[in-house]
Formats: structure tokens, sequence, C-alpha cells
């Protein structure tokens, strides 16, 4: 089954992460946005990896905070 690209989904979230160039946490994201937190990782992962970069801002913990690529 497959499944079209919402292109208003993606421009929510590149919004979102304009107006937060440090970044956020994909939970943060998906609430801003008013998305499930799996749609928003999915459509960073499938849609928008080549606009985003993830950043672990505190070595050796598993926070990944995303953001736009300058």
């Amino acid at each position: 089954m497959s499944r079209k690209t919402d292109k208003s989904k993606i421009g929510k979230i590149r919004k979102i992460l304009k107006e937060n160039s440090n970044g956020l946490w994909v939970r943060e994201i998906a609430r801003q946005a008013g998305l499930d937190k799996s749609t928003v990782s999915i459509y960073l992962a499938k849609h928008m990896q080549n606009e985003v970069e993830e950043v672990f801002p505190v070595k050796g913990q598993l926070i990944k905070i995303v953001k736009l690529k300058r």
C-alpha cells in the first residue's frame, strides 16, 4: 500500500524548524505541528533527509535534536 506525501505536513515541519534554529526534539516538533511523533519521524527520515541534521547535545545520551542544515 503506497501512501502519498502530504506537502502541507512537510511545510509545517519546515516552518517549525526555521523558527527554532537551534533545533527541537521530534516530540516537540510533533506537538507544535499537531502531528503524531511517528509521522514526524517518518517525514524527517524519508522526505526531508537532505534538509535536516541530527545533533546529540549531550555526549553518551540518546537525546537527539533535529534542525535544518545551514
